[in-house]
């Protein structure tokens, strides 16, 4: 719960601040985000096979601030782009119906969740928590498909969000790419997951204007969303092994799709 100061804000509340850069919260929550990384490590590499690919270009990217967007084709891809990308530690954005989750939505909080409202009249407090974002720890990250596609190897339209914030900020864009494949483990075939960091790529200028900003953003959306799907292919992603969208959890991540 928040504290008399306003500093902790450990439970999120419809209507609050969607995000808390206080120096007490960051604390405990570089300790949670570290304490979650090491006991997920071997749990995603026992359920998956878990590697990454490519994380040189991690540190080939410009310097400053960044943002990251990844296809969502199994639950533990936080997890895995998370590991993916420590020691960096980032902010990302997910549905406010998850954050305020018993337990659950101050956890994420805590691993730097920045809930979307389902109120679109808090759009401007949405675009404050990403400059916060930035500004904080400089890298925030999206699922710009919008929900989780169980093992999909086939990128969904893309929302223009990340890559308008991109522009607006005058960001680079780096893609996280979850290549699903088959493994044999205990003489059985399973699901294999591999990251791919790809090479940042440097939005168009802003123009100042909303509406012409709004249609770069759709088209760099495209542009992304192409590069991360070649990607998809060449590493062999397995098309398959689709499940259809994962199904919605009550209070959890039920909003209409």
């Amino acid at each position: 719960m928040e504290g008399k100061d306003g500093t902790l804000a450990m439970a999120y509340k419809r209507g609050g601040a969607l995000i808390n850069t206080k120096a007490p919260f960051r604390a405990i929550s570089w300790v949670i985000t570290w304490f979650i990384g090491l006991i997920g490590w071997p749990l995603v590499k026992i359920l998956y096979g878990y590697r990454s690919i490519g994380r040189k270009n991690l540190y080939k990217a410009p310097k400053g601030s960044i943002i990251y967007v990844s296809n969502h084709a199994i639950p533990l891809d936080p997890l895995l782009h998370g590991l993916s990308l420590m020691p960096k530690l980032l902010y990302y954005t997910l549905l406010e119906e998850t954050v305020l989750t018993p337990v659950l939505g101050t956890l994420v909080r805590l691993l730097g969740g920045i809930p979307i409202p389902a109120d679109h009249d808090r759009m401007l407090d949405m675009e404050k928590a990403m400059t916060q974002a930035l500004k904080a720890r400089g890298k925030l990250h999206f699922y710009p498909e919008g929900e989780c596609f169980l093992f999909n190897q086939e990128i969904r339209n893309f929302k223009a969000g990340a890559f308008y914030a991109a522009i607006r900020h005058g960001v680079p864009v780096q893609p996280l790419v979850t290549v699903i494949k088959r493994r044999k483990f205990l003489g059985r075939l399973r699901t294999k997951a591999e990251v791919h960091v790809l090479k940042a790529v440097q939005p168009p200028v802003s123009t100042g204007r909303l509406i012409a900003d709004l249609h770069e953003a759709l088209r760099f959306a495209e542009e992304i969303r192409v590069h991360m799907q070649h990607s998809i292919d060449e590493a062999g992603g397995d098309k398959s092994l689709y499940r259809g969208p994962m199904p919605r959890i009550k209070g959890v991540n039920d909003r209409n799709r």
